[in-house]
């Protein structure tokens, strides 16, 4: 006696549940690599938010010293200005009071002028070094806020790449789960009309590597992202 008629039917049946749990344990491990993929993206954003916030904590707080200096010393230089016009005005109050020791007060008075005129050129001096070099912290830091605007400017296309990429990875994944879809249906189909079936079985068997075949194939060993 030969085999039961449904024999082939029935392997045919056992091969794709074979297939189909196959492709629901690969679409398992996929969601469980995405999943562990996007929790490293996130955590390596919320470590780079947290660098970028303390780079802003730490521009504040120089910035806030240097303001603090600023204040201090134009402070300084505005008392010793106000000191410097007092004795002058005393100078000139007392060189005409004291007219009778006007002889003896010129030379005074021409030595103290000298004084005050060296003092004026120091200090002047001293406030132009003052600007320069307020004028090169401000340089530097506009340039350090330009560079950590460009740095985040960089991490926001670097981040929307990613997820750009991650987009169109799900889309594959998805195309792949529809294809697969798609095979099973044509395998099912097949098994409702023998004929169809042993015209798709010749064709496979006498071109098993024609490109048709091959993408077939491929097709059915893909991994896919959702059952």
């Amino acid at each position: 006696m030969g085999g039961h008629p449904f024999d082939d039917a029935f392997a045919v049946m056992k091969s794709m549940q074979a297939e189909l749990n196959q492709l629901k344990y690969d679409v398992q491990e996929e969601r469980h690599l995405r999943a562990k993929e996007v929790g490293e993206l996130q955590r390596e954003v919320r470590h780079l938010r947290s660098q970028l916030e303390q780079a802003l904590m730490d521009l504040s707080v120089a910035n806030e010293r240097v303001t603090n200096a600023l204040t201090s010393e134009t402070s300084l230089r505005g008392r010793a200005l106000e000191m410097l016009r007092t004795e002058v005005a005393d100078a000139i109050k007392r060189a005409s009071e004291v007219e009778h020791l006007k002889t003896v007060q010129a030379t005074q008075f021409g030595k103290l002028a000298a004084e005050l005129k060296l003092e004026r050129s120091e200090r002047q001096a001293a406030q132009t070094t003052l600007d320069a070099m307020l004028n090169a912290e401000v340089q530097t830091r506009t340039e350090e806020g330009a560079g950590h605007a460009k740095d985040m400017a960089q991490f926001r296309r670097q981040w929307e790449a990613t997820v750009m990429q991650d987009r169109e990875l799900f889309a594959l994944l998805v195309k792949d789960v529809q294809a697969a879809g798609d095979l099973l249906a044509g395998n099912v189909a097949k098994e409702t009309n023998p004929r169809l079936s042993a015209d798709v079985q010749s064709v496979t068997t006498a071109a098993p590597n024609s490109p048709d075949n091959m993408q077939l194939l491929d097709v059915g060993s893909r991994p896919c992202s959702s059952p």
